[in-house]
Order: C-alpha cells, then sequence, then structure tokens
C-alpha cells in the first residue's frame, strides 16, 4: 500500500483537488450574480495548484532546489492567505482592507528564506509552510462558525467541520515531520487525508452557495415585495394547523385608504403601507408574527395571549396608528386602522374558522365607525337556537 501512495501520485493528486476546486469556484463565479469571493477563492487554489506543480517538478529534479523550494513556499502560502479572504467574502462577511494583510505572512516566509535559506531544508519548509495553512484553515472554519447566528444554512456545520479537518491534517504533517513516531499514520498518508478534505472543502462552498441561493428564493415568495414583512402565504405557514386555544389572531385594516390614494396618489399610498408594516412591526414581541394579506389589510397572530393582553396589545397598535407622521408634499396624511381581535378557545377546527371570526369582529369595528379595536364574542345560545330552528322550519 505504501509503494502504491507514493510522493509523486500525491503530489498529483493534491494539484488535481486545487485544480477542481477552482474550476468550481470560477464556474459559481460566473453563474453567481453576487461578488462573493469566490473569484479569489479561485485565484487562491489556483496559487496552490501552481505550487504543488512546482513542487512536482522539484521532486523530479526538474528545476534547481533553491528556486523551486522557494517559488512553492511563497505560492503555496499565498494562495492559502486568498483562501480565507475569499472565504470570509463568501461567508457573508464584508471585505475589509485589513484583510489583505494576510498575504503579508508569506511575503515575511519569502524574505526569510533569503536571509535564512531555510526553504532548501525539505522538512523545516514543510513544517513552517504546514503550520501556515493549519492557520489560515482554522481561521476560516472559525469564520463559517462565526456567521451562523446571521445566515443560519445547514451545510455550515459540516463546511466548518471539513475545514477544521483540513487544518487539523496540516498540523498532523508538522508533527509528522518534528516527531515521526508520534502519530499512528505516516506524514503521506495524513497528506493524501488532506488532499481529500481539500475536495470537501471545495463541495462544500459550493453547496452554501446553492443553499443561499434557494434561501434568498424563499425569502422573495415569502416576502411582501413592498413593506419587507412577511406575505399572506408566508403568514399562513406560521400558523398552527390544530389547537388554537390560548392563541390570538387579529385580522387589521386601514381605514380609508382608498381616499388616500384618490387624494394623494398611490405612491402616498405605498409610504402609508410601509409607515404602518414598520411601526408594527417595532412594536410586537419575537413570537409574533405579522404579514400583509393583501392591499391594505393585515395579520397578526400572537401565540400564548390571552385576551386581556391581545386587546392591549392591539389597541396600543392603533393608538400608535393614530400619531403615525406620515407626510406627502408637506401634507401629514391621516391615519387609523381597525381591528378584529378572535381568541382560540379550543372549538375552532382551522384557522379558516378563526379567519372568519376575526373578519366578522373587523367588520364589526367598521360598521361601529372605524377605528376601534372589536373582539369576537361568539353569538347567544338563545340566539343559536333560534337559527337552528328558523332552517329546520
Amino acid at each position: 500500500m505504501t509503494a502504491q501512495l507514493d510522493l509523486a501520485t500525491v503530489l498529483l493528486l493534491h494539484k488535481s483537488s486545487f485544480l477542481v476546486g477552482a474550476l468550481c469556484f470560477l464556474y459559481l463565479r460566473w453563474q453567481s450574480p453576487r461578488n462573493e469571493g469566490l473569484g479569489i477563492l479561485a485565484i487562491g487554489f489556483l496559487f496552490l495548484a501552481l505550487a504543488s506543480t512546482l513542487a512536482g517538478y522539484g521532486e523530479q529534479k526538474l528545476l534547481p532546489a533553491f528556486l523551486w523550494t522557494l517559488s512553492s513556499f511563497t505560492l503555496g502560502l499565498s494562495g492559502y492567505a486568498l483562501f480565507w479572504i475569499g472565504l470570509r467574502r463568501l461567508s457573508g462577511q464584508r471585505l475589509r482592507r485589513a484583510d489583505w494583510l494576510a498575504l503579508a505572512i508569506p511575503l515575511i516566509g519569502a524574505i526569510a528564506g533569503l536571509i535564512t535559506h531555510f526553504h532548501v531544508v525539505n522538512y523545516v519548509r514543510a513544517s513552517v509552510f504546514n503550520t501556515g495553512a493549519f492557520l489560515y484553515l482554522a481561521a476560516s472554519a472559525l469564520a463559517v462558525v462565526s456567521d451562523r447566528k446571521d445566515e443560519p444554512l445547514p451545510v455550515r456545520a459540516i463546511f466548518a467541520a471539513s475545514l477544521a479537518v483540513g487544518a487539523g491534517l496540516c498540523l498532523a504533517v508538522v508533527v509528522g515531520l518534528l516527531k515521526p513516531d508520534a502519530l499512528p499514520i505516516t506524514t503521506t498518508y495524513a497528506f493524501f487525508l488532506l488532499i481529500i478534505s481539500h475536495f470537501a472543502i471545495a463541495l462544500f462552498a459550493l453547496v452554501l452557495v446553492k443553499e443561499r441561493a434557494e434561501a434568498a428564493l424563499r425569502r422573495t415568495a415569502d416576502t411582501d415585495m413592498l413593506t419587507g414583512i412577511g406575505n399572506r402565504r408566508w403568514f399562513l405557514s406560521q400558523l398552527p394547523r390544530f389547537d388554537w386555544k390560548g392563541d390570538a389572531l387579529a385580522v387589521m385594516d386601514l381605514d380609508f385608504f382608498k381616499r388616500v390614494n384618490d387624494r394623494f396618489g398611490h405612491q402616498a399610498g405605498d409610504q402609508v403601507l410601509i409607515a404602518f408594516a414598520e411601526l408594527v412591526r417595532a412594536n410586537l414581541r419575537a413570537t409574533d408574527c405579522f404579514a400583509r394579506l393583501g392591499g391594505e389589510e393585515f395579520g397578526l397572530y400572537l401565540p400564548k395571549t390571552n385576551e386581556a393582553q391581545a386587546r392591549a396589545i392591539v389597541e396600543r397598535l392603533r393608538l400608535a396608528t393614530e400619531q403615525l407622521d406620515v407626510r406627502f408634499d408637506g401634507q401629514r396624511v391621516a391615519l387609523s386602522v381597525s381591528i378584529g381581535v378572535v381568541v382560540g378557545r379550543g372549538a375552532e377546527h382551522s384557522w379558516e374558522e378563526l379567519f372568519s371570526m376575526a373578519d366578522a369582529a373587523l367588520y364589526q369595528a367598521k360598521d361601529a365607525g372605524r377605528n376601534r379595536v372589536i373582539t369576537y364574542a361568539p353569538p347567544p345560545a338563545s340566539f343559536a337556537i333560534d337559527i337552528s330552528i328558523a332552517r329546520t322550519g
């Protein structure tokens, strides 16, 4: 098995892993409308492929030792530095000018090589190089993990794990070079496993871009494009299918909205909708769901909220809407909102039934003069009996 995994074969696979990764990154950069650091990642992998090629030529005695050792060391470490810069950008962080200082490390290494000639000693050069690679890969794994809170994509965990494994294998190579008997595997096999991790890193970078694109499509499908809040489709997906007991649902409708459009124009109407959406969103709890259902109608789902709490919340929103200062062409647009509220009691069978009750309360609020909150109350039992007798009679 050792004979099959000779150094020339390993170097060929090493170079191939970087070339394949660079081609993947270039293809994604061509396909992606966003600048996500893919171009920098591709350049970094190309640098690493070139460094591996020079090392292969050097092992075959086709290049002078002083030339290929220093050039492959500098190019390879620069490739890992560019990889870290590109990966931070891909992960979601803004590219900073200070990030480019990562390229100072290979530059310092090249200057140190010219002065001390440490690079001509194979185990010293390889140890320094793999230590640098370990630091860059570990920092890359940390970047992927730290951005998970802002963009919780499923692939981030396994992507960070593959980077961490790559960093660990670089460290294993260093240990194997300095203390050959300290590890259960040879340095050559650790290097071979590192090649596999490079393929995995490129693969999970592709998956990250794919998952990000799919998440963006889902957000677009679930977002009202004018106000930026959820749309009816998203709102309905957030509602529980059963067991509404203890939850509240409110349907809100801006009063005389057509008059706003007729008097001030549709641009003013859009400003009103946006301002109202921002007002409500700023006054909700983290667990509440708020969406534009269509036109000037909005829905609000309040989980674990009793009738008194629900009424207090929407009454506060109603009063805030009266105070909302929206101006168009120097004139203030007077606003008010009618709200119908229903609290689940456990007898409802679907969200359609809850919506019907909330709508009934909303229309009561409008019929009563608008700019008020009405909580749905079931009809009296005698009234229900009278209706039943009338229908059977």
